[in-house]
């Protein structure tokens, strides 16, 4: 499958899965108070790094073996197996720890269901893998959707049903139970696998290299929910994520789709050998030609955004939105760097990476915990460490693939006249329309603006005559819908 489709694929079912996620999120915020979702970002945050070392670097290892055997591929998922029945057994002895020093004991429940996932995942791990790395998109859509369909159902019914916290908590459960299940049905999954540890060497060797960079990244990120939840309590971590959930809609969740195909259409480029610093730039300037514009659009209008998402519950999370769009806007420069590293084999180089950038992120992050008691200084914090993550990422990516600066740069200027053009009309129709009394909703006006900027942005990238508009990675019908929306028919030149 070509990159271009296999992208189309992966991101189609992003959206479906944001649009899930959105709807659950939307209902679940008017159920739910503050308090209950951040005791759940904190249960989250806990067990996620377990989580992470679950995966044990493996299934990047799969997908970047230059000579994939039988052997190799059992003992992965042998390894897999060991791994995750231990963490299960950790995150079990933990929970009381973790409910102690939080003084709350739901916690101890939370964490003991949340465990049940640690049983399951390797069931499925090495079959998702196997898949990524033959470009199978579109079979591994079907079963994120399934999954992504049957956990937000249970999360909106449990919650109606005024299960409260552990709404959020059976609908994982039943999200990964989804998952294995279609795997199973797909070709009864590891199930037919017999153990062995005989590549052990080779595959941890590996995998231990991405699992502490997952880790160091985990920590990172989970440090506002774990420090915040410990230092100003779960209804702050409630506020706090919410807003940096509105930069995770496209820095986590629409990234995890383009990282999926990314990761092995970078694989597959450095096994022949390909230009990948052509590649890699080519990359960025699409990414940023989609990212900018939706950073810029949340940062403009924070306060409609936030309730139209969630309700006027979470107004309090509004001043924080613009800072963390522009961290947002500020990494997708660097999101696809050790990605493409990784990929080519490097794996030390981007374990340095991590050491260095994700050090500083926690040192930074707990400094400014005990120097503020309030959340504002976390997402400036964020914004600063992410520009630090900028030099510091593309000085180690130049030790494996040189950069080629001045073509960046042009990428990035054109990425950056598209999104200034692409939001200006809506701007004004916000300033002198919206806000003259017209006292249009925020459930109107925030979709009246976002046709508005996806207008503009449609028109402005064929004025300005986008690099990624003619680029080979982009679908054919994509650029025919693009370059001729009244004449789809018409072929390309």
């Amino acid at each position: 499958m070509s990159i271009g489709r296999s992208l189309t694929i992966s991101i189609a079912q992003r959206y479906l899965t944001i649009g899930l996620q959105l709807l659950s999120f939307v209902i679940i915020a008017r159920l739910l108070t503050p308090e209950e979702i951040g005791l759940y970002s904190v249960a989250v945050a806990v067990i996620g790094i377990a989580q992470i070392l679950r995966d044990f670097g493996i299934g990047s290892y799969l997908i970047q073996e230059r000579e994939l055997t039988d052997e190799r591929i059992r003992t992965a998922f042998t390894v897999t197996l060991i791994v995750s029945m231990t963490l299960f057994l950790i995150v079990l002895g933990c929970a009381k720890p973790a409910a102690s020093f939080y003084d709350d004991e739901r916690l101890t429940g939370i964490l003991g269901l949340l465990s049940i996932n640690f049983l399951l995942i390797p069931f499925n791990s090495t079959t998702l893998s196997l898949l990524k790395r033959d470009m199978r998109f579109g079979l591994l859509a079907i079963f994120s959707i399934l999954a992504s369909v049957a956990g937000t159902a249970s999360a909106i019914g449990f919650a109606f049903a005024g299960a409260g916290y552990n709404a959020l908590v059976y609908s994982s459960i039943i999200s990964t139970v989804t998952l294995v299940l279609a795997g199973a049905v797909y070709r009864r999954s590891e199930f037919v696998l017999r153990p062995t540890l005989v590549e052990w060497r080779r595959i941890t060797g590996f995998g231990s290299q991405v699992a502490f960079t997952n880790v160091l990244g985990h920590i990172a990120i989970n440090m506002n929910d774990l420090v915040v939840g410990k230092a100003l309590g779960f209804t702050a971590v409630g506020i706090l994520s919410r807003a940096q959930g509105v930069m995770n809609l496209f820095h986590r969740d629409m990234m995890g789709a383009i990282k999926g195909v990314a990761y092995p259409a970078f694989a597959e480029a450095s096994r022949r050998n390909a230009d990948m610093e052509d590649i890699h730039n080519r990359s960025i300037t699409a990414l940023t030609a989609v990212a900018w514009p939706f950073y810029g659009f949340f940062a403009l209008y924070p306060l409609e955004s936030l309730r139209f998402l969630f309700g006027p519950q979470w107004d309090a999370a509004a001043p924080l939105v613009p800072v963390f769009c522009a961290a947002g806007a500020v990494a997708a420069i660097w999101s696809l760097a050790m990605n493409m590293t990784t990929a080519m084999g490097r794996v030390k180089l981007a374990t340095l990476s991590a050491l260095i950038n994700q050090s500083v992120r926690i040192i930074v992050l707990v400094l400014v915990a005990a120097t503020f008691d309030d959340i504002m200084p976390f997402a400036i914090a964020l914004f600063g460490v992410y520009c630090f993550q900028l030099v510091t990422i593309y000085t180690i990516k130049q030790l494996a693939c040189p950069t080629r600066w001045r073509t960046l740069g042009v990428g990035l200027m054109n990425s950056a006249a598209l999104t200034i053009l692409s939001l200006a009309p809506s701007y004004a129709v916000y300033r002198f329309i919206l806000t003259a009394g017209s006292g249009i909703d925020a459930m109107f006006a925030v979709p009246l603006l976002a046709v508005c900027v996806a207008v503009s942005w449609v028109t402005t990238i064929r004025l300005i005559k986008h690099p990624t508009l003619y680029d080979e990675m982009l679908p054919a019908h994509v650029k025919r819908i693009l370059l001729y929306p009244w004449r789809p028919d018409k072929g390309m030149h």
